[in-house]
């Protein structure tokens, strides 16, 4: 795993497979960024073959957490595989994925109010 920055938002690159070997590094990681009020977290999925599901479930506990001190996890560039495991597990319900990491910079930059309307931040 790799951690960049873009602006306020860090950015998580995943390699490979991702199993439940992987989870403690990953928890470690995302309580390390929280924190420091580093709050807002996409992870890149782009270089990831296979998520394992017990990741999947650990990655929405820590998107509840992540809210609520008014942040959030999302992902990016899901490969087909991944995408209809999220759906399988019921975790679409609480994980955003976005096709590019631009796009979800953006997400963390605008909130769409009731009306409709792009608000930025």
């Amino acid at each position: 795993m790799e951690v960049t920055k873009v602006h306020d938002i860090s950015v998580l690159h995943f390699f490979g497979e991702v199993s439940f070997m992987e989870i403690d590094h990953i928890e470690k990681t995302l309580a390390s960024l929280k924190k420091t009020k580093n709050n807002k977290v996409l992870i890149d999925l782009t270089s990831v073959d296979h998520i394992h599901y017990v990741v999947i479930k650990r990655l929405v506990d820590n998107v509840e957490r992540f809210r609520k001190e008014k942040g959030d996890i999302k992902l990016v560039n899901l490969n087909s595989d991944t995408r209809d495991l999220i759906r399988f597990t019921g975790a679409d319900q609480h994980l955003e994925d976005y096709a590019s990491i631009s796009e979800a910079i953006l997400s963390f930059l605008c909130n769409v109010d009731y009306n409709n309307d792009v608000v930025f931040q």
